[in-house]
């Protein structure tokens, strides 16, 4: 049986949205099971509500530093209306900081660009244990 994954990508950046969509690509295949992966991207916090919601999204990786509105208060919205909804953090800036409010917000995880393949992988594989949990 396949396991379909619908995932958004938010980032300001196009080049950090389609390393992301590769490395998470690179990860799916390796898997040992079949999975199916839609990406959608969004290059800023507008209507992501509302696109989680049309495109039933499974799997959010989220940038802190947008244009027009912080990463951590679209993640505090995001668990207004799914609280369930696994939303990996994704951020340039490590600061200590910006893991624990983002952590205190909700999120799944934090992945720190340049990111590397591993950490991608590992943000997916805990995605994966939880859909087995289900």
């Amino acid at each position: 049986m396949s396991l379909n994954i619908n995932i958004l990508l938010v980032d300001d950046v196009e080049y950090s949205r389609e390393i992301l969509r590769a490395a998470l690509s690179n990860s799916i295949n390796a898997q040992n099971r079949s999975i199916k992966a839609a990406f959608y991207h969004s290059s800023n916090g507008h209507s992501i509500i509302q696109q989680i919601e049309s495109q039933k999204i499974d799997l959010v990786y989220l940038d802190i530093n947008l244009p027009d509105i912080s990463g951590i208060d679209i993640l505090k919205n995001i668990r207004v209306v799914f609280p369930k909804l696994m939303v990996i953090m994704v951020s340039g800036e490590n600061s200590s900081e910006n893991v624990k409010s983002a952590i205190a917000s909700g999120a799944n995880g934090f992945i720190v660009k340049p990111f590397t393949s591993q950490r991608v992988t590992d943000s997916l594989n805990n995605y994966l244990k939880k859909q087995t949990k289900i």
